[in-house]
């Protein structure tokens, strides 16, 4: 059994010359669109986890109450 493991294995990792070239608009654009996807996805982060965060902790300068805003002036 573990020379036929052996056997399979070698056969799947066992790798030919590949005769391929890359060139460098090829390269910058596959490199461009992974840098395209992990910032998109760190912005959905941000925008999901981060800014709802943000108005959670800013400090509320609004605390005045809705006859405030209307601007009666009962004294």
């Amino acid at each position: 059994m573990t020379k036929y493991t052996l056997v399979v294995l070698s056969i799947l990792l066992y790798s030919s010359s590949a005769f391929a070239y890359v060139g460098p608009g090829l390269g910058v654009g596959v490199i461009g669109a992974i840098v395209g996807v992990v910032l998109a996805i760190l912005m959905a982060i941000i925008g999901v986890f981060w800014y709802p965060l943000k108005r959670m902790f800013k400090k509320d300068d609004d605390n005045e109450t809705l006859e405030d805003k209307n601007g009666s002036d009962e004294k």
